[in-house]
């Protein structure tokens, strides 16, 4: 599954939850972040506890660890979670879209992923702004935390900065506690005048035709009148 969402919408908050759920059921999880191909893949063997070495004590080369864990996932039930997934590397991608074609459940969080490889070939679930009253919670608490007193009014203006996203919200509630100014917020709920622009476009083009069209027509009867009356008098 993909779960999608901004910077600070909770995508890793949920990424660990569900780690944590499923090795209490007793299933075997690795949980990766972003590094190097050969790194990534050391991190699952060493959490799926395979050998990372061969019978010479060599270590394994890429290919050799992609095979090891793929056979691993082909005879036992257990799982990947691959957090910042749209800043791996795109071969590593591939590789897991691989084991996806194979039946591996995987759990893959991403902020505005592209439209290629693995996020293309798995279920998508986008994460919605947080409403109003579980931002105003969460700055509350963050608020106590720092043993900062504010007001119902103070809370209303601070919200303004976080539109949903409750990393933004707790980082509005340390600004305060800073004291610093701060205009301006880096959520993403903003108005979208692209329909408008659409609209004045089409209007545009309308009018145009209209215009067009009235020429024409004008510039047509007047060859149709007679010489004599063409001429300016």
């Amino acid at each position: 599954m993909l779960i999608v969402g901004e910077e600070g919408s909770g995508k890793s908050v949920l990424g660990n939850a569900v780690v944590e759920k499923l090795t209490c059921d007793g299933f075997l999880v690795a949980f990766v972040e972003p590094t190097t191909p050969k790194q990534m893949l050391l991190e699952i063997t060493q959490q799926f506890e395979l050998p990372t070495e061969d019978i010479e004590g060599k270590n394994l080369t890429v290919d050799k660890l992609k095979r090891a864990i793929a056979e691993f996932l082909g005879e036992n039930t257990a799982f990947i979670v691959l957090d910042d997934a749209q800043n791996c590397d795109m071969k590593f991608r591939i590789w897991l879209k691989q084991l996806r074609r194979k039946g591996v459940p995987m759990l893959v969080l991403a902020t505005d992923p592209p439209r290629s490889d693995i996020f293309i070939n798995i279920p998508r679930i986008e994460l919605k702004p947080l409403p109003e009253k579980a931002i105003r919670q969460i700055m509350k608490a963050a608020a106590q935390e720092r043993a900062i007193a504010l007001t119902s009014a103070d809370l209303s203006k601070l919200q303004e900065r976080a539109g949903g996203n409750p990393m933004l919200a707790i980082r509005a509630i340390e600004e305060e506690y800073l004291g610093l100014d701060i205009e301006g917020a880096d959520h993403r709920r903003y108005f979208d005048i692209t329909p408008l622009i659409l609209v004045v476009g089409v209007i545009f083009v309308i009018m145009g035709g209209i215009a067009a069209a009235i020429f024409l027509g004008l510039s047509r009867l007047l060859y149709s009148l007679p010489q004599e009356e063409r001429r300016i008098r």
